[in-house]
């Protein structure tokens, strides 16, 4: 997948694009159907598969106060969109000044006149421009006006009773309900980071493990979980840990870190994905080094266990 960032720095013509519009935080259920419609039109007629995504999301930048965590990193969606077979994501930064930019002129100066596309899929509920006051009819009608078609995809999507919505998932997930949200998602509730230096104390203890550094992203809460961690197209069962090391040294930053299950190699600066699938136990203090091996030796044992079934 091709990623482009700014519209000003496209600099080709590509055949016949169909895009997808908007911030896809989460990737979720309803974001793949709507991503699996651009990529079904643009295989029927020969064209490139694209998406338009913003960053920082919208809320960081307009609302501020409501410190509103991601479900996934940019480096992770974009990482989603090219599973998804996205031939071009062009990453636009989302600005107070964009914010306040016309439907009008979005449309005239950056999509029709950058772009040129074919076809537009957005979500029925889609709005764009300054306050919003780009509505899904004033799109209808500007792409009568330069030339392209509009699919309205059904963004509300159910899994259930209810809606599935990138909020919804992120409540699931910082209550726990891990299941739930996977299948919201569809797929495990999962962090994306390049592997970094530890204290080396998880090796010390005999449990090597391997560390990555959520920053803006929302995590399970606090505790132990069997998961997987994944990279090269492989996944490893693994006992992760999400929390603060209260019997190392206290801190308010969270660190994930996972043990892999009979894996030794050496894979620091590598880009993995560590997937939370159940957890294990919430996070406490030990009183020695010796007590906190002891009860990650039952960790361990409990994983291999849980994973052979």
């Amino acid at each position: 997948m091709q990623t482009i960032f700014g519209i000003s720095k496209i600099k080709k013509k590509y055949p016949n694009p169909v895009i997808a519009l908007g911030v896809f935080d989460g990737l979720h259920l309803g974001h793949r159907q709507l991503i699996g419609s651009v990529v079904a039109h643009a295989k029927a007629i020969d064209g490139t598969v694209m998406v338009m995504t913003f960053d920082p999301h919208p809320v960081h930048v307009l609302r501020p106060e409501k410190k509103m965590p991601l479900i996934v990193s940019l480096p992770y969606r974009l990482k989603l969109l090219e599973q998804l077979g996205v031939d071009v994501c062009i990453v636009v930064r989302f600005t107070k000044r964009f914010a306040k930019m016309t439907p009008e002129k979005f449309i005239k100066n950056d999509l029709v006149g950058m772009i040129h596309p074919g076809e537009v899929v957005v979500g029925d509920d889609f709005r764009f421009g300054c306050n919003r006051s780009g509505t899904l009819d004033y799109f209808q009608k500007a792409a009568q006006i330069y030339g392209f078609n509009i699919l309205a995809i059904q963004a509300n999507v159910r899994e259930g009773h209810k809606v599935v919505s990138s909020a919804r998932i992120r409540e699931c997930i910082a209550q726990g309900k891990l299941y739930q949200a996977a299948k919201l998602l569809d797929r495990p509730v999962s962090v994306f980071g390049k592997v970094v230096r530890g204290d080396g104390r998880g090796k010390g203890l005999g449990f090597p493990t391997v560390n990555i550094n959520p920053t803006i992203e929302i995590v399970p809460p606090l505790g132990v979980y069997f998961s997987y961690v994944c990279f090269d197209g492989r996944k490893y069962p693994a006992v992760a840990n999400v929390g603060r090391r209260p019997s190392v040294r206290k801190s308010e930053d969270v660190n994930v870190e996972a043990h892999i299950l009979n894996f030794r190699k050496n894979v620091y600066g590598r880009e993995i994905v560590i997937e939370f699938i159940k957890k294990i136990r919430p996070e406490r203090k030990f009183a020695s080094e010796e007590a906190l091996a002891r009860q990650i030796q039952l960790d361990v044992k409990k994983a291999r266990a849980w994973f052979k079934k």
